[in-house]
């Protein structure tokens, strides 16, 4: 048995949206092929998940929403949201097979079966309890997260996508088993509207979501200069049992819906800083999804990169997926970017 699982179905394909959306399963294929053309699956095991019963989908969003989303499929057309996701023919299990994997990348850890699961199809972190948003129909991190703490008390979510995760973060904002930690581009004007810095908890959970709102333009230099002062602190004092990345890749410097300038290299190493977090805290527990990137061949290309990091296979094969250069931030960002990790370090203490 190999440490790392890599889950996948052929069914993935059919959650795609139509037409000129920008979601395409595509991405997660080229990231497949990037890996096969490096003999990458002679190490890394490829499982295929067992659908989950559509009641599990409970846990985290109401049965109306549930068989609202069913209806919609039947129909064919229409909107599941405000306007950003529409309802076609196979939505509903194409939602439910990615969010399967998922469920099942953290099965596989509770039960101990792999060190690091990863599943490139999931990462939906705009659903709501009773509504879809952001592309994003059922909440798998959420729904793997509660299910993981039928056995740990302490799992740490990094979301590093370049949208706030504002499902995640509200329906796990009373739960202090999980700290939520999401690293975005953030004004008011940019989707969601919300990730700023005084969002912290609520309740019993007060304090163990932490929100790193970054300015448009933040390249690798800045973005790893706040990632190193409050992520790595934070998940350090929480000691978690399970680290779970969110790897949207339209933090890239390319992504035609994101501002931010994260290039492949910083990427790599946030991805590496985590896993090695993992390793130290968790004995070595790590699930990586996937999430958001519109520029398909820069996700294709991160994710494989730091998938073969998580496997401990990187090497100059995947070093040529890797951008040309770094990325850097200008002098009024990285003042901003100072200005958000001052802020934190009051807030939360750290």
């Amino acid at each position: 048995m190999h440490k790392t699982a890599f889950i996948w179905s052929d069914r993935y394909s059919l959650y795609s949206f139509p037409g000129d959306h920008p979601f395409k399963s595509i991405r997660e294929f080229m990231a497949k092929k990037f890996l096969e053309e490096r003999s990458a699956f002679l190490t890394i095991d490829i499982l295929e998940p067992p659908l989950i019963p559509e009641e599990l989908l409970y846990l985290v969003h109401d049965k109306e929403y549930v068989e609202f989303v069913k209806r919609m499929d039947e129909k064919g057309s229409g909107l599941l949201d405000e306007g950003d996701t529409p309802a076609f023919k196979g939505i509903f299990e194409g939602a439910l097979v990615r969010t399967s994997g998922t469920v099942y990348a953290m099965r596989l850890l509770m039960e101990e079966k792999y060190n690091h699961v990863i599943n490139l199809g999931g990462g939906f972190h705009h659903a709501k309890r009773d509504k879809a948003s952001g592309f994003c129909v059922f909440n798998d991190l959420a729904l793997a997260i509660k299910i993981g703490e039928e056995k740990f008390n302490r799992i740490a979510l990094v979301d590093i996508d370049g949208h706030h995760g504002d499902g995640t973060q509200e329906l796990l904002r009373d739960d202090p088993k999980s700290l939520k930690i999401s690293l975005h581009m953030f004004h008011r004007n940019f989707f969601p509207g919300s990730g700023n810095v005084d969002e912290i908890g609520e309740s019993k959970g007060k304090g163990f979501t932490i929100n790193i709102p970054l300015p448009p333009g933040t390249g690798d230099d800045a973005y790893l200069y706040a990632f190193n002062e409050i992520v790595i602190p934070a998940v350090k004092r929480f000691e978690p049992e399970v680290v779970v990345i969110m790897n949207g890749g339209d933090s890239h410097f390319t992504d035609p819906l994101v501002g931010l300038k994260l290039s492949t290299h910083g990427y790599l190493e946030v991805v590496k800083s985590l896993h090695d977090l993992a390793h130290k805290y968790s004995n070595g527990r790590l699930l990586m999804t996937g999430g958001g990137g519109y520029s398909y061949d820069a996700t294709a290309r991160e994710w494989a990169i730091t998938t073969a990091e998580i496997a401990g296979i990187y090497d100059i094969e995947f070093e040529v997926l890797h951008d040309q250069e770094k990325t850097t931030s200008s002098n009024f960002v990285w003042d901003r970017v100072k200005d958000v990790v001052k802020r934190l370090k009051e807030i939360h203490n750290l």
